[in-house]
């Protein structure tokens, strides 16, 4: 699965930071974002400066996970029955992914 992780096709990546936080954390998707499905992408829009992301069907998959429910455990542990990939390599991406997510403002900590 490592590489299979969509990359945002436009992101600020000014400098490298740790991933989303523990295994134990809940996300969910900020307000302001607009989702649309176009040409096997989901392509998301964030309002506010118009920035614009495309995220493949494992990013897409990743960002409906995130809904303030589901741990970030509980969002490998799905990915994991889904693809062949070892526990190791999803935690490592569905972290990076999601730290990724959280810096361009599209994830936020649920509360």
């Amino acid at each position: 699965m490592h590489g299979i992780v969509s990359r945002m096709l436009r992101a600020r990546r000014s400098r490298r930071e740790n991933g989303a936080g523990s295994l134990g954390t809940c996300f969910t998707r900020s307000d302001g974002i607009l989702v649309a499905e176009a040409q096997g992408q989901t392509v998301l829009l964030r309002l506010s400066d118009g920035s614009y992301y495309a995220l493949d069907e494992v990013g897409a998959l990743i960002w409906e996970l995130c809904d303030g429910e589901r741990s970030l455990q509980d969002i490998v542990t799905e990915l994991c029955s889904q693809f062949e990939a070892t526990e190791r390599t999803v935690t490592a991406d569905v972290i990076e992914f999601v730290g990724e997510l959280q810096r361009e403002q599209l994830l936020v900590e649920a509360q």
